[in-house]
């Protein structure tokens, strides 16, 4: 606002009142009008100078994904192709000559017979897995002939037409890696050679 004179013929001066609007500030800023006020002005001796400094923008993280336990991998199943004693599947040409020819002396022996299938199948588990567990090479499993007469035919055995069978398990295929009916100096057809796997 200011005064503004203004005369007339008869010497009189009328005041009159004019108002101009102040340029617009940014009130809402009191940052900016701090800066203006202290505009010009010197630090004191022997101080430095604060100037005050924005504090750096807040970034926004997104959320971690909440951890989750590692996923076991499932045990991998055995591609083997199944054992027949009757066959040299698993074995190499030096060690099916010497099976053949009862040149390989057995670390271990079993005798399966007087039990049940049951029992029979329980104990080769336990057997196979101790084998493989004190570092056994090749075992002697003796099932027995147990050649009967049926309907006027010679039938084998139940533990030995069933000893394939539990040989091919998963669990015991794991441990062995061949079969071979033993020579005669150890037993015969009523008993068989199993070669065990290191293990691992």
């Amino acid at each position: 606002m200011r005064l503004v004179a203004s005369g007339s013929g008869s010497g009189k001066r009328a005041v009159h009142l004019c108002y101009k609007p102040a340029m617009a500030t940014d009130d809402d800023d009191p940052e900016a009008l701090f800066h203006a006020a202290m505009k010009g002005a010197r630090p004191l001796k022997g101080r430095r100078s604060r100037t005050t400094r924005r504090p750096p923008p807040v970034r926004e993280q997104a959320p971690r994904a909440p951890a989750t336990a590692r996923r076991v991998p499932p045990v991998a199943k055995t591609t083997a192709p199944p054992l027949d004693p009757t066959s040299t599947t698993g074995l190499d040409r030096a060690t099916a000559d010497k099976l053949r020819r009862g040149k390989l002396d057995p670390d271990a022996r079993l005798d399966l017979h007087g039990l049940t299938l049951a029992q029979a199948e329980r104990t080769l588990a336990r057997f196979l897995e101790r084998a493989q567990s004190t570092g056994c090479r090749a075992v002697l499993v003796i099932t027995g002939k147990g050649l009967r007469e049926q309907d006027g035919r010679m039938s084998e055995g139940r533990i030995r037409a069933e000893f394939p069978h539990w040989l091919n398990r998963p669990e015991n295929r794991a441990r062995i890696y061949g079969v071979r009916t033993a020579h005669v100096r150890h037993g015969g057809g009523g008993a068989f050679y199993v070669m065990i796997r290191r293990p691992r």
